[in-house]
């Protein structure tokens, strides 16, 4: 008896409406493309600057370019970003770039 009263209960509980649909591939885009866009920074950054350690400023104008232009192509993508997401795309693209430079400049 005690059963069949939960299960009336579950039943008769509304669910809570979604707000938005949860979109796997759309999420997947968001973190691939900063990343993918670090690593041809950091490969950019090694081309441009060699082994002249002067220019080591220029990698790092190379990398803001880079995350400046995913501005552009994530909206292409058909990715709405929020002020917030700014903050985790400038970190997966510099996480790339500094790792994919860093192991460039140590071959």
């Amino acid at each position: 008896m005690a059963k069949e009263k939960k299960r009336k209960e579950r039943e008769e509980k509304p669910e809570a409406p979604k707000e938005e649909e949860y979109n796997l591939a759309k999420e997947m885009k968001k973190t691939l493309t900063p990343i993918l866009m670090g690593v041809v920074a950091g490969i950019l950054s090694f081309l441009a600057t060699g082994e002249f350690r002067q220019r080591d400023a220029f990698g790092i104008i190379i990398l803001v370019f880079l995350i400046y232009v995913q501005k552009f192509i994530l909206p292409k993508m058909g990715i709405e970003l929020e002020g917030k997401d700014w903050a985790g795309i400038a970190f997966l693209t510099f996480s790339s770039w500094y790792i994919s430079w860093t192991i460039m400049l140590n071959l």
